[in-house]
């Protein structure tokens, strides 16, 4: 993971939503159920059950990497430096994604729905062409660039924005 220097202002978020969660365990409950089932007690799940590899492979996958993956690592960072914005969504992005201050053209602190606007939380792009990056909430900061319209998901848009007009200022 890249260290930067530098850095006026830091946030980092992790999933809270009950739905997020539900969506994850949901599934790596059943893979537990079909495990337990099929290879510590014997009983074939299903009218076709899968062979005994195909179940274990499946359990791995579904019922642990995916839910430490999406749980115990997924997590959205934010820094301001010098010279813009960063941001970087664990474990999706390898490299963080830079905003600079010279392709910046207004940002605004904003209440939007990601739900209405971007058809859920992630890293979305909705009809229009504008991109976001949240992981809960409703509140964040519109970035107007050259060319389209970032929003970025905070729950401190006060302090994004200051630090934001902080770095500016003093450029």
């Amino acid at each position: 993971m890249e260290k930067h220097t530098n850095v006026v202002y830091r946030e980092t978020q992790r999933p809270r939503q009950i739905l997020w969660w539900v969506l994850i365990l949901l599934p790596a409950t059943f893979m537990w159920y079909w495990f337990i089932q099929q290879i510590i007690n014997g009983v074939p799940v299903g009218n076709k059950p899968a062979p005994d590899v195909v179940t274990i492979i499946f359990w791995a996958i579904f019922g642990i990497v995916f839910p430490v993956f999406m749980l115990g690592l997924s997590k959205l960072i934010i820094e301001v430096l010098n010279d813009g914005l960063y941001i970087r969504f664990v474990p999706f992005h390898f490299k963080y994604k830079q905003y600079l201050f010279k392709d910046i053209r207004h940002y605004e602190s904003i209440t939007y729905s990601p739900l209405k606007r971007f058809g859920g939380w992630g890293t979305r792009i909705n009809f229009k062409g504008e991109m976001v990056y949240n992981i809960n909430g409703k509140k964040g900061i519109e970035l107007r660039l050259r060319n389209n319209t970032v929003v970025v998901g905070t729950r401190k848009p006060d302090e994004l924005k200051k630090a934001l007009e902080l770095v500016q200022r003093t450029q």
